[in-house]
């Protein structure tokens, strides 16, 4: 074994195989300025750690609220250029900023920033201006792994779930960012608290899989995976382009599909607001 894979099965012992600081690198670009309707919302943790919230709201009465989750190693502020289409639309969007990033408390690892997202979930679905309409959950990367994980925990909460460019798993794609030789060991050995290839199977919502088959950063083959293990009521949109541009190459598009899937949410949202 080479030197390079001799240090690399190393570092991931040493890690305890959770690639934690590979899924989480810090964020060292310079804040992008922010316009609009902004609120800010503080959360305590379970571990008592405080996490900082965006809520951004459209100029219009918004027609539904997204939560949605951006990748890995990235400030809300560096990701909202991103998600600026849905609020031109009329969409109002709540964001998490990651533990460790930004203004939010403590150090992200996948456990901790899972149950962080839960904690989330639940106030946002609690706020007035949210649980009288539609919640729908969007992951974007690594933030699909969230999308997924809290629409399984919370099914009662969510009205529909949109995940591009996300992984099958952390193993998954850890693998597939290791080198060809040590890829069977990191498969073997990794730690991870949820697998999302398996979870997608049990929510019983209407789903939106977002992949482009240029992606770079994860393979095309593991939206056609997620796509396999969902449930009946389920849409792979395939598309072309860098790893999550489809809401920058294809704004207007991207928008329409949201619409149509709120569309098929909204007898469930009218059910949860009569219970």
């Amino acid at each position: 074994m080479s030197k390079i894979c001799l240090c690399l099965v190393v570092t991931l012992l040493i890690s305890g195989c959770s690639f934690d600081g590979i899924f989480f690198p810090i964020d060292k670009r310079p804040d992008d300025p922010i316009e609009g309707s902004i609120e800010m919302v503080q959360l305590t943790s379970s571990d008592g750690k405080v996490i900082n919230h965006f809520l951004f709201k459209p100029t219009q009465k918004h027609k539904a609220t997204i939560f949605t989750f951006q990748g890995s190693g990235s400030k809300v502020v560096n990701w909202h250029k991103v998600i600026k289409p849905l609020i031109a639309n009329g969409y109002q969007v709540f964001m998490m900023e990651y533990r460790g990033f930004g203004e939010s408390e403590g150090k992200a690892n996948h456990s901790m920033v899972a149950q962080d997202a839960s904690r989330a979930l639940d106030y946002l679905a609690d706020r007035n201006d949210v649980k009288k309409g539609c919640l729908l959950v969007l992951g974007q990367s690594y933030g699909g792994q969230l999308a997924i994980y809290v629409a399984h925990q919370h099914p009662e909460l969510v009205d529909a779930l949109i995940v591009e460019g996300t992984f099958t798993s952390f193993s998954d794609e850890a693998a597939h960012s290791s080198p060809l030789i040590i890829r069977p060991l990191v498969k073997t050995i990794f730690s991870e608290p949820y697998i999302s290839k398996k979870l997608i199977g049990d929510i019983k919502l209407p789903v939106l899989i977002i992949h482009s088959s240029d992606d770079k950063v994860v393979p095309f083959s593991m939206a056609k995976k997620l796509y396999s293990n969902a449930n009946d009521d389920k849409e792979l949109w395939k598309v072309r382009g860098k790893h999550v541009a489809a809401l920058i190459d294809s704004p207007e598009e991207y928008v329409s599909r949201i619409d149509n899937l709120l569309q098929c949410s909204h007898n469930k949202a009218l059910q949860r607001t009569i219970r």
